[in-house]
């Protein structure tokens, strides 16, 4: 019996679909596929060049639109995800499924209502929806990055053109050749004494001065310019964000020209205003009232040497309360507090270099019965691989019939899912929690250095790592230490603390090979052993630190 289907391929333009195969060669595929299956293609094939992260495609709406009428029995496509990559498509693509018997035919798979396929496509769909939003992480990550290097990670404004040589992700920005020295003149003529609407239009007519698009700039376009930092060297990224960075660019005009044309501006182009970027801000919270913590700027004349000073303070917003009883401390203070408490952090030198030297021959010797059990699973995922490929050659041979296939691919689908996380977890687990281990000593052995001499990122990046829960309290900071960082920190300790069991039994054997390897101290042993299981568990609640 033949079955009418619709032939839908989509393919974008985007990142999401770079290894997708062209229209054109889905089509041809399909179409090979459909004559195979006894499938029936009406009309002609249904294309759409959009990316399906977000509802809203013609072609898909028209399609779902005449399966909702009953025109076809179903959809043939490459692959589930050509249909949707987001929640609300692929529920309407499931719903119909579930409901009208409509059926999605893959070169894979097919999907019904038959036994567990409405689940598989909801799995399929979210795996499809996940990747879409992990891309838009990492580009969002990418560009963070990218601004913190010093290249605005965005087209470049008028007057600079990115990179053309360079891939997407790796371009700088440079002077444009033809509009660099005509924007340039524009900010000359205001600095000048010309007014901001005649230099304008002098722009359009007389310098045909053009944007993006090959068009005239608009008066707003050009105000826009005016007002923007990136031509004396600084952009804020993400746009109101309040994070300004310096960028590597070649100004077009210095800082004080760029703050004498917004004066000569007036209201059309106030200077920009830009809150000052304190290293400590953004990290700690009031516990009284829970507000947030920030910094201010405090100018103080001496009479006696006639001198100006000028102080930094951290204190409560008061936002959430403004009776909040907490006193401002200064950036000195605030300084001297979190180097003396990332200073109990640093380990004995003569424990570091026993610790790499141990962690080195434990997971030496860890590594080599795991990696036996690690390829024995390997073989069994690519057997399993193997037998769902014979198992696709035998229906599209038709040597088996539907039931059957659909029966022992969900069945051999499992196994293959089940191998996937045994995997994944013995293995990746392992081989992360060495490089844990090792980046937390090297961070308690470094962190002091990095906060002192680092800039505000970091600063910040020391601090978050090594706990949470940041507090300012009666002029005195507290945090939640993370436990390895608390057992660093109470490092005049361990031979109490771990005085109940001070050599593991489990490491005997591996002393007794490597005798130089038993450490001046016993306790360091459990510390090293401690610090393995918390990353194996991932635990994140410890004690508090509060300094005295």
């Amino acid at each position: 019996m033949t079955t009418q289907v619709f032939l839908y391929c989509r393919k974008s333009s985007e990142s999401e679909d770079r290894q997708v195969l062209s229209l054109q060669s889905q089509i041809n595929e399909l179409t090979k596929f459909a004559k195979k299956n006894n499938l029936k293609i009406i009309g002609e094939p249904i294309t759409e060049s959009m990316s399906a992260k977000a509802p809203g495609r013609p072609k898909f709406n028209e399609l779902m639109d005449r399966l909702d009428k009953k025109e076809a029995q179903g959809v043939l496509c490459w692959k589930l995800d050509r249909l949707a990559r987001n929640a609300v498509d692929g529920g309407r693509v499931t719903y119909l499924v579930s409901r009208d018997n409509i059926n999605i035919y893959t070169p894979s798979q097919t999907f019904s209502k038959i036994g567990d396929n409405i689940f598989m496509m909801y799995i399929e769909f979210g795996m499809a929806q996940k990747f879409v939003d992990d891309l838009g992480k990492n580009a969002q990550r990418g560009m963070k990055t990218k601004a913190e290097l010093g290249w605005y990670p965005a087209p470049a404004p008028l007057g600079y053109s990115n990179t053309p040589g360079l891939k997407k992700g790796f371009k700088i920005i440079e002077k444009d050749p033809l509009k660099f020295e005509i924007v340039k003149k524009i900010f000359s003529e205001i600095l000048n004494g010309k007014d901001a609407m005649s230099v304008w239009k002098m722009a359009n007519t007389e310098w045909k001065l053009t944007g993006k698009s090959d068009r005239l700039i608009a008066e707003s376009t050009f105000y826009n310019l005016l007002t923007s930092p990136f031509y004396y060297g600084e952009y804020e990224w993400p746009k109101h964000s309040g994070n300004w960075y310096h960028g590597n660019h070649e100004p077009m005009i210095s800082q004080e020209q760029f703050d004498h044309v917004q004066v000569m501006l007036g209201r059309k182009g106030k200077p920009i205003a830009k809150s000052h970027q304190f290293d400590l801000t953004g990290l700690f919270r009031c516990p009284e009232c829970g507000s947030a913590i920030t910094a201010s700027k405090k100018k103080k004349y001496y009479k006696t040497t006639n001198n100006h000073a000028v102080y930094v303070y951290y204190h409560c917003t008061k936002k959430r309360n403004t009776n909040c009883s907490q006193k401002p401390i200064t950036e000195l203070q605030m300084n001297e507090q979190i180097s003396n408490l990332l200073g109990k952090l640093r380990p004995d030198q003569a424990f570091i270099t026993w610790a790499r030297k141990w962690i080195q021959i434990v997971y030496k010797q860890e590594y080599e019965s795991q990696e036996a059990i690690f390829d024995n699973q390997t073989d069994k995922l690519k057997q399993t691989e193997r037998k769902l490929n014979n198992l696709l050659d035998m229906k599209l041979d038709e040597k088996i019939d539907e039931l059957t296939y659909s029966s022992k691919k969900a069945e051999l689908e499992k196994e293959l899912h089940d191998l996937q996380g045994l995997l994944s977890n013995s293995h990746n687990s392992f081989a992360t929690t060495r490089t844990k281990i090792e980046n937390a000593i090297d961070l308690a052995n470094t962190a002091q250095d990095k906060f002192t001499t680092g800039k505000r990122e970091e600063k910040h990046d020391v601090l978050l790592k090594i706990g949470k829960n940041l507090e300012l309290e009666n002029q005195k900071i507290q945090l939640h230490l993370y436990k390895h960082f608390q057992t660093f920190f109470e490092q005049e300790k361990w031979e109490e603390n771990f005085s109940d069991s001070l050599e593991p039994t489990k490491y005997t054997d591996i002393l007794s090979k490597n005798p130089d390897l038993r450490p001046a101290n016993p306790a360091w042993l459990r510390v090293v052993d401690d610090m393995r299981t918390y990353f194996l568990t991932e635990k994140q609640l410890f004690p508090l630190y509060m300094p005295a």
